[in-house]
């Protein structure tokens, strides 16, 4: 069976650990480039001409800083999505973003309770109250700090890919 191809954004002064590459690879096949975030002014649209060029790229999956560019690249590219304690209510970065299409796309929220770095409640306030799309999944750990541990990105991305698999058939 042919893998789903996503797109994989790692965090601010981060990088996709190896570990965490081997559990998107079970289901997946993984572009995830090395980004620096904090230099690069034209980020957002780099990524969109790459999800434009790749028609194959059928979802994206991000971590805090990625999960912000996941959530608008899912957007504005009507793709489903898996955020990691995504920075929605803080980001230290400018985003030069087009006008967003409102879609119905799947996205999934990954949110810590004890998350300080994004900060936890607000970032779910955010979620609920301002995100239009009627169509995400909220999971909440109350003790799940900003790094992702791996048991919770293996449950995560294994229960993402079979969203991704049921949609798909």
């Amino acid at each position: 069976m042919k893998k789903n191809k996503i797109l994989y954004l790692h965090g601010l002064d981060s990088h996709l650990t190896e570990e965490k590459r081997r559990i998107l690879e079970k289901h997946f096949e993984v572009v995830a480039p090395q980004i620096n975030y904090r230099e690069n002014t034209t980020l957002f649209q780099e990524l969109s001409d790459k999800l434009t060029a790749d028609k194959n790229i059928q979802a994206v999956i991000g971590s805090s800083m990625g999960g912000c560019f996941s959530y608008y690249l899912s957007l504005y590219h009507t793709l489903p999505g898996l955020l990691f304690n995504p920075a929605l209510v803080y980001t230290s970065i400018e985003i030069n973003l087009p006008k967003l299409k409102d879609n119905s796309n799947l996205l999934t929220f990954i949110i810590g309770g004890k998350d300080t770095v994004v900060p936890a409640k607000e970032n779910r306030t955010w979620v609920e109250s301002i995100n239009t799309n009627t169509n995400y999944i909220l999971k909440w750990y109350n003790q799940l700090e900003h790094r992702i541990d791996l048991d919770t990105f293996k449950t995560e991305v294994d229960a993402f890919a079979l969203l991704l698999n049921k949609k798909s058939k």
